[in-house]
């Protein structure tokens, strides 16, 4: 009987958390966050390809988020806060990284029309008859 308390006790400490709805006042403007996620995940893609060793494509990394977060004019406490928000609201989480693939998709188009290469389009499918 008593370890079906101690199991009760903490399973109401678990329900106990408390997910606050409201956006906090102090997050990152959405549209600045797409920009800085595709700048962070483009250098991600760049060290990742040019940097054999993963501890020193870390210590880049990290360097390289620190100039990103700077150019934008965002602490790494705001963005982490702004991140762990997301973290917590999955849908709007996958909402946000829907605009950042079509911000890398876009950025991805004007390097190859710049290298007068033909944009990758997927091609149209047909709809199936039944």
């Amino acid at each position: 009987m008593k370890n079906f308390f101690c199991i009760l006790f903490c399973l109401s400490l678990l329900g106990c958390k408390s997910h606050n709805e409201q956006r906090p006042d102090n997050l990152i403007p959405e549209e600045q966050m797409v920009r800085i996620l595709a700048d962070i995940h483009t250098t991600e893609a760049l060290i990742e390809s040019n940097v054999i060793y993963p501890d020193t494509a870390l210590m880049v990394f990290n360097k390289k988020q620190g100039e990103i977060l700077e150019r934008h004019g965002v602490s790494q406490e705001a963005f982490k806060t702004t991140y762990d928000y997301y973290l917590e609201h999955l849908d709007e989480m996958n909402q946000l990284y829907e605009t950042v693939v079509d911000t890398l998709s876009m950025r991805e188009t004007k390097v190859q029309l710049k290298e007068g290469k033909a944009p990758d389009v997927p091609e149209p499918t047909e709809p199936q008859l039944q």
